[in-house]
């Protein structure tokens, strides 16, 4: 829920005017292939645009980084933003994707302090890939309770008094490396590793007398191992214009691993794309579903709020058991694909908007009650096929939620 108020200052930034007289279409070497007339001014750029994405193409470490000041009521004012760093793990290897890391970051006057992201490695022609999830948080967080009856109480007892009856403040580290091969074309199967630690203070007494905190307590850690199964057909994994993507993956953790508990935990996920109007128009729509088994302490249950599936809830408040969720969004760039081509300014932004499902239960017959989300978004490309967002969510009579991260939600 940051507010970057360096995104206002983008749009004090103005394209340039262009000649008006026009010019014949040619390219040294057929380097290009242009579908449209352009200016002398815009074929120059055409020119100079892939110039650059030629010698970037190849460039072993690519660098971004978007940031500014940034507030929130629980994190108070400070700085945020992010970081995206792309590269080949082989120069000689031009089928495979380029790897990418981001890293989304605040710093705040109150001691927040956030450093967490989810990139993909890409090796041997993309016939082996490593997903990583990473993150280092100490910041104020939610706590409703577990189920929907929690919930409604904790609500009330925010409304009597303040935000404080829910926000206690947590330090965790995460871990979540996945191992994936290529067995058939488009089919993947792989292990995992996830490492998790957690640690909670300060927090409100009837969060202390809850029956789940006092079984679990405030700190532990947990290692789990399991293994995962993809269909993927996506043209491209951090920003996809087509394809199918299913997975079904499966995690135990137990302390004959080092952890503390012992759970399982199964995860179906299913998206799709599929271009609209123009390339560069995507409808995106996804469902997934998360459930977990034996002792899973408060913290890991299956939940949704955060900034990679409903977006616009408070982070923390929707857990349980069992979970599900739906999206449907619509990814539009602005400008055409032969003005992107040419580095138009404006056809490195774009615009989102979305609506979104969820339900959270004991087991799946409990998905009685879903909640509804909506929102919007600011997209701007900091390298190709790698965006930086901007998304404002909302659910119903709660407060907008407000998130900056590198790379689309799904």
């Amino acid at each position: 829920m940051k507010i970057p108020l360096f995104v206002f200052f983008l749009f004090l930034a103005l394209p340039a005017f262009t000649q008006q007289d026009t010019a014949k279409l040619t390219v040294p070497k057929d380097t290009l292939t242009v579908t449209e007339q352009l200016t002398a001014r815009q074929l120059k750029q055409l020119y100079r645009q892939h110039r650059r994405d030629s010698i970037r193409a190849h460039k072993k470490v690519w660098l971004s980084i978007l940031g500014g000041p940034s507030y929130n009521p629980e994190a108070s004012l400070g700085i945020g933003g992010a970081m995206l760093m792309t590269f080949r793990m082989n120069k000689y290897d031009s089928l495979s994707q380029r790897s990418f890391i981001p890293v989304g970051f605040n710093i705040s006057i109150n001691g927040t302090f956030v450093a967490a992201g989810a990139g993909t490695l890409f090796f041997n022609e993309n016939k082996f890939r490593i997903y990583i999830k990473y993150g280092y948080r100490t910041e104020p967080a939610n706590f409703y309770g577990i189920g929907y009856d929690e919930i409604k109480r904790a609500e009330e007892l925010r409304d009597l008094f303040n935000k404080d009856s829910v926000t206690f403040h947590k330090a965790s580290v995460q871990f979540f490396p996945r191992f994936v091969w290529e067995i058939r074309p488009n089919i993947y199967v792989g292990t995992l590793l996830d490492y998790n630690y957690y640690y909670g203070k300060d927090m409100p007494y009837w969060m202390e007398q809850n029956p789940q905190v006092r079984k679990y307590g405030n700190k532990y850690h947990n290692i789990g191992i399991g293994g995962l199964f993809q269909y993927d057909t996506r043209d491209d994994v951090a920003t996809p214009f087509s394809g199918i993507f299913l997975s079904a993956m499966g995690t135990l953790y137990g302390k004959y691993l080092g952890g503390d508990f012992n759970y399982e935990m199964i995860e179906l996920e299913y998206r799709q794309f599929r271009q609209v109007f123009k390339r560069r128009s995507v409808l995106a729509w996804t469902a997934k579903s998360q459930i977990g088994i034996d002792n899973v302490p408060y913290t890991e249950l299956p939940n949704f709020g955060n900034p990679f599936d409903l977006r616009g809830y408070a982070w923390g408040k929707y857990r349980d058991k069992s979970m599900a969720y739906g999206i449907v969004e619509y990814r539009h760039m602005f400008m055409s694909e032969e003005a992107y081509k040419r580095g138009a300014f404006w056809s490195k932004f774009g615009a989102v908007a979305w609506v979104g499902t969820g339900a959270i239960g004991k087991t799946p017959v409990d998905w009685d009650k879903w909640k509804f989300n909506y929102g919007v978004g600011l997209r701007i490309q900091l390298q190709p096929r790698k965006n930086f967002r901007l998304d404002i969510g909302k659910e119903p009579g709660q407060k907008w939620g407000i998130y900056m991260n590198m790379t689309e939600a799904f």
